[in-house]
């Protein structure tokens, strides 16, 4: 029973803003976690793309970067991939 006067209403109020600040703090945290993501993945395509045409270029370059790969890349399937099509 809560008459008011022995504050159970206001603990109760209290837990649930802390509840309501708890759940956007993880909802900021996840869209965080998203752009970051986003920004990486255009950094990896951009670089990426970048020392594809410049091995293109090059072929030193070219020989070099599949050295790299060729210690680099350790997933089997990137690896299957990336032998498919001549880079490892």
């Amino acid at each position: 029973m809560d008459n008011g006067t022995n504050g159970n209403g206001k603990i109760e109020a209290l837990r649930k803003r802390e509840a309501a600040i708890k759940a956007a703090l993880a909802a900021e945290q996840v869209k965080q976690q998203k752009a970051k993501a986003k920004l990486a993945a255009r950094e990896y395509a951009t670089v990426g793309e970048a020392l594809v045409k410049y091995a293109v270029q090059s072929p030193d370059f070219h020989l070099m970067l599949k050295q790299v790969l060729a210690s680099a890349v350790t997933d089997d399937a990137a690896r299957k991939f990336l032998l498919g099509r001549g880079w490892l």
